[in-house]
């Protein structure tokens, strides 16, 4: 009995303490995310186990730091500011949008086909490359021949639908 107290006490503190606080412009927010295509395809997470269950776990990769960051600092991707306003410590929040918010809607126009008059070495490519022509740039090879080569520039993301799952951890 008086264990349970003792938890109900913890819990009507830590409420007021924690669960009430909301966050606002200007707020250091620390959060744990995991981003996901609407098949359930993991793209990026900030969450150990679930980087483990889905093979995209980085040794490397503090999972105990998760993400910080300045609420509308413009440090984050466009709408993620939007999407914590207002969230509460340990709440969870699934934002789920389409592509025009985000990569956009595939664009043919960005496949391009050259041929081997205008690329040094089709040798040196394959099928399913990525090769950056640009600073910014990056394109998919998506076909080689002994005559030409086809890229994709659409972004990899282009035309998904992506979900979002943001925990907030704290407010400092």
């Amino acid at each position: 009995m008086e264990i349970q107290k003792a938890v109900e006490e913890y819990l009507k503190n830590s409420d007021k303490k924690w669960q009430w606080e909301e966050v606002k412009a200007g707020d250091n927010i620390v959060v744990d995310y995991i981003w996901r295509l609407e098949d359930g395809t993991v793209f990026d997470t900030s969450v150990e186990s679930v980087a483990k269950a889905c093979w995209k776990y980085n040794e490397s990769r503090n999972y105990e730091e998760w993400l910080t960051f300045e609420v509308w600092a413009w440090q984050m991707i466009k709408w993620f500011d939007e999407w914590v306003v207002w969230m509460k410590i340990w709440q969870t929040k699934t934002v789920q949008f389409w592509p025009e918010k985000w990569y956009g809607q595939r664009r043919e126009d960005y496949v391009m086909t050259y041929s081997s008059e205008e690329v040094w070495d089709l040798s040196k490519f394959t099928e399913g490359q990525r090769v950056y022509l640009w600073i910014w740039a990056a394109a998919l090879i998506t076909k080689v021949t002994d005559k030409e080569i086809t890229l994709d520039l659409n972004h990899e993301l282009a035309w998904k639908n992506l979900i979002f799952d943001i925990t907030l951890k704290s407010i400092n």
